[in-house]
């Protein structure tokens, strides 16, 4: 009883002192509307759009994600310390144009699916292992965890082999800017029912975290591969998928059909890095059998091949086939069109869903490399040694030690990052701790 009048004491003194400044903004005696609207602009995260705010919520998680979070303004940011110059370096989320990045084709085509039919608006990339798992028969455990839902693309629980296609760094933007380069993708989205206008649903359009996203049917938020460098449970700065690295919060697919028809389902995986993974995961569960995974290997019509001649999609039990690409349009683009022929000589057709990750081509106008924002930080405080641990699209992964022991403030690493202009322009939007995005809901 005294707990509950002590809590109503608190909760009366509170209200006392917040009557004269509501007073003041009712009838804004001086400037005090002035000074307020000035107040909620500085208020971290809560400033930018709304649809902003809930993409970079959507990508992020505590724990994981970088320290010191920040979203560009007109000028554009690219890349991180994980991406090096050989593969697509993202945009950093940005005030401007972040949806035509998150844009993304998606293309459903084989047993039940409709050709030619335009798929349902709203599509987002969470929403595909749902509707997989809805063509192969198989009730995944805990969907409450999982934000995605099934599309309306599939009718029935027939397929046997599903293959899935996912360009990285593209998104609907560069197909369209470039139409006569895809020639094999249009295709593919022209043989069945397919949009352009499907959402990644989530920012940093990093792609370790939406291929996790397409892998499991959750989003960063939910899942936990926000990027392709992240930090494991004991804070370390390790590499996604990576020796020591934390696996998904939640199950993928493949994990959970592995699991539910024991290890019986042939399960593979061809990609260019190790941080693509989260395509099929592989860790969840204990005591399961290898997948066949090939890493490192830019030529994957010709693993299709040989996964299809060693019996993928032969028998009643549901097979997955999940395929990474990147390079230039040019080289994914035919490598899309030999698997299209490795997979049309079977005589049962499998199920083929065909996306991306989100466009790593920055708008037009000036672009700003991320090492700019690193040596901006670096240079106003002369310590000697490196503040900043890693960049990462849309963030910086800070050394908490040198920081403890050089009695140096986040907030004051914040606030040298949101003053960073270049050419006399502000360069970003606004900057803001983690714990912020965590409290988004109070915006």
């Amino acid at each position: 009883m005294a707990g509950r009048s002590r809590l109503v004491a608190l909760l009366a003194v509170a209200s006392l002192l917040a009557v004269p400044a509501l007073v003041l903004r009712v009838f804004c005696v001086g400037h005090s509307c002035d000074e307020a609207a000035q107040a909620e602009a500085r208020v971290p995260f809560c400033s930018l759009p709304e649809d902003t705010r809930a993409r970079v919520a959507a990508g992020f998680r505590e724990g994981r994600s970088p320290e010191v979070l920040a979203v560009a303004g007109p000028l554009s940011l690219r890349g991180g310390s994980a991406f090096g110059p050989g593969g697509p370096r993202p945009i950093w989320p940005s005030t401007s144009g972040e949806a035509d990045a998150a844009r993304v084709p998606l293309g459903f085509s084989g047993p039940g699916v409709q050709a030619g039919a335009t798929l349902q608006s709203g599509a987002t990339l969470d929403s595909l292992a749902p509707s997989i798992a809805g063509a192969i028969g198989l009730e995944r455990p805990h969907p409450e965890v999982r934000s995605g839902r099934p599309l309306d693309a599939i009718d029935g629980a027939s397929a046997r082999l599903v293959v899935e296609v996912v360009l990285k760094g593209i998104g609907s933007i560069d197909v369209e800017r470039s139409p006569g380069a895809w020639p094999d993708l249009e295709k593919l989205l022209a043989d069945g029912t397919f949009t352009m206008d499907a959402d990644a649903g989530s920012l940093p359009l990093d792609p370790a975290a939406i291929l996790a996203t397409i892998g499991t049917g959750a989003r960063p938020a939910q899942h936990g591969i926000t990027g392709t460098n992240l930090r494991d449970d004991e804070g370390r700065l390790v590499r996604a998928w990576g020796p020591g690295a934390p696996v998904s919060v939640v199950a993928t697919l493949a994990d959970d059909l592995d699991e539910e028809r024991s290890g019986e389902p042939k399960i593979g995986l061809v990609a260019p890095d190790p941080s693509d993974r989260g395509l099929i995961g592989g860790h969840w569960y204990v005591d399961v059998d290898r997948d066949d995974v090939t890493i490192g290997q830019r030529r994957a019509a010709r693993t299709v091949r040989a996964l299809l001649k060693r019996g993928y999609g032969r028998d009643a039990v549901p097979d997955l086939i999940a395929i990474v690409l990147d390079g230039s349009a040019a080289a994914m683009n035919a490598e899309l069109g030999a698997i299209d022929a490795a997979i049309s000589r079977d005589p049962r057709p499998p199920l083929v869903i065909v996306t991306a990750t989100g466009s790593a081509t920055p708008p037009a106008g000036e672009r700003l490399d991320h090492r700019l924002v690193a040596s901006w930080v670096e240079r106003g405080f002369a310590t000697g040694e490196r503040i900043v641990e890693a960049t990462t699209p849309g963030g910086l992964f800070l050394d908490q030690r040198i920081l403890a022991r050089e009695e140096i403030s986040e907030d004051s690493v914040i606030d040298r990052i949101a003053r960073m202009d270049h050419s006399g322009r502000r360069v970003f939007a606004d900057v803001f701790p983690a714990i912020a995005v965590s409290f988004a809901r109070y915006c």
